[in-house]
């Protein structure tokens, strides 16, 4: 009888397995959808809050920079307190900050709130970039590609509606403050529907707590990682801040380069929705890895060597590889990390070297267009680091897995 209940009792259970997942996963999309339209909602809206708030260039690039900068630096920290608190529970605290931050915009008429405001949103982020793949590990370990597609694509979705939208929010809500302050509301909904995740969510018990692992600066799987990402990162917001001021040099119009960029926007999502569920059945991820930056490496190349010949075409190629290999990268930090502190650990390692590289990217592109007075220069560094990264993706052989414990 106690047999035939537990047999009755299995597919109950498996169900709400099911179910438990696909909450997780529906929470982990509209928590990601957040993690990057306090960044993007500003470019768009920078010329009136320079013009408002008198902001010198110098400000106006801190600004920008700023949360980029947090997602670098905080990481460490970041892997601290969710060794104390458990991964879901610093997640939440982690959004509500980014929630207040965005309010804080709302008072963007003073420079000091707004700093502030973009500050506990880049920190916010940067909590949320070092416990999610540890979350992903924990709770997808067979199926991590799945995992991180959930996580990658609304969070491309939000760098993409963010700067489209930003403008017309301006006009409609009537004044750039709101219009940034407006992305707080995305930001609290993600708050709320976190909240159950936190609450059975895995705590640690204070009795067995060891001092937090140190990150694992003496592996070679990790810099290789570190690496790889840094190079992608770099290539990805240098693109971001330039791709479409290199056309409007050109003669193109303000519709018509923003266009560009939102091609390049939507190409990335394409491959970040279909490539992480596809290498879930792959035991080496290096095909469609080094696939995907190919496309990132022949994308550069037509950029710089024949940029006026087929933009387009150009730009959806390097998207497709820009989308692919961030998305992998979140696979390939789940394959190399044995355990979910593990993932904490060498997701805080690879943030603090990638964003604190991608945060200076920007600026060193510029510079060397004011040096060269032109885009050719710029955007053949750009190929060349492309370059280097196809190089990177070769390396990472199925033996890696596990290798940072």
């Amino acid at each position: 009888m106690l047999a035939e209940q537990s047999i009755a009792r299995r597919p109950v259970d498996a169900l709400r397995g099911v179910d438990a997942r696909v909450l997780l996963l529906t929470a982990l999309a509209i928590l990601a959808f957040n993690l990057r339209t306090p960044m993007a909602s500003l470019p768009p809206l920078l010329v009136a809050v320079r013009g408002a708030l008198g902001l010198s260039g110098l400000e106006a690039g801190l600004l920008t920079a700023l949360p980029v900068l947090c997602m670098g630096l905080c990481a460490p920290p970041a892997h601290r307190l969710a060794h104390w608190f458990g991964s879901e529970t610093t997640t939440l605290w982690a959004i509500g900050l980014v929630a207040a931050g965005l309010l804080l915009r709302l008072g963007g008429g003073s420079l000091s709130l707004l700093f502030v405001g973009t500050l506990l949103a880049g920190v916010g982020i940067a909590a949320c970039g070092v416990t999610l793949p540890a979350i992903i590990k924990q709770r997808f370990p067979n199926r991590p590609g799945a995992a991180a597609a959930a996580y990658s694509v609304p969070m491309m979705v939000g760098a993409s509606v963010a700067p489209a939208i930003a403008v017309p929010l301006a006009h409609a809500l009537g004044s750039w403050q709101a219009s940034l302050g407006s992305w707080a509301l995305p930001a609290l909904l993600a708050t709320v529907v976190w909240a159950p995740m936190a609450r059975r969510g895995s705590r640690p018990h204070r009795s067995t707590l060891g001092a937090p692992g140190r990150l694992p600066w003496s592996s070679r799987g990790a810099w290789l990682l570190a690496g790889f990402l840094s190079v992608q990162s770099m290539l990805a917001y240098a693109y971001l801040a330039w791709l479409a001021p290199a056309y409007e040099s050109r003669g193109w119009s303000a519709a018509s380069s923003g266009a560009l960029l939102g091609v390049l926007q939507l190409a990335q999502l394409v491959t970040a929705l279909t490539l992480p569920a596809l290498v879930d059945r792959m035991r080496d991820r290096r095909p469609v890895l080094v696939g995907s930056v190919a496309c990132t490496v022949l994308g550069a190349i037509m950029l710089f060597a024949s940029p006026g010949s087929m933009p387009w075409a150009a730009t959806t190629v390097l998207g497709f590889g820009l989308g692919g290999g961030f998305s992998l990268a979140l696979v390939l930090l789940a394959d190399l990390s044995a355990s979910p502190d593990a993932a904490r650990r060498l997701a805080a390692m690879t943030f603090l070297v990638c964003y604190s590289s991608a945060s200076v990217a920007p600026a060193l592109t510029g510079a060397l267009h004011d040096a060269t007075g032109g885009y050719g220069s710029p955007f053949a560094v750009l190929a060349c680091l492309a370059c280097v990264e196809l190089a990177l993706a070769t390396r990472f052989r199925p033996r890696l897995r596990g290798a940072v414990t």
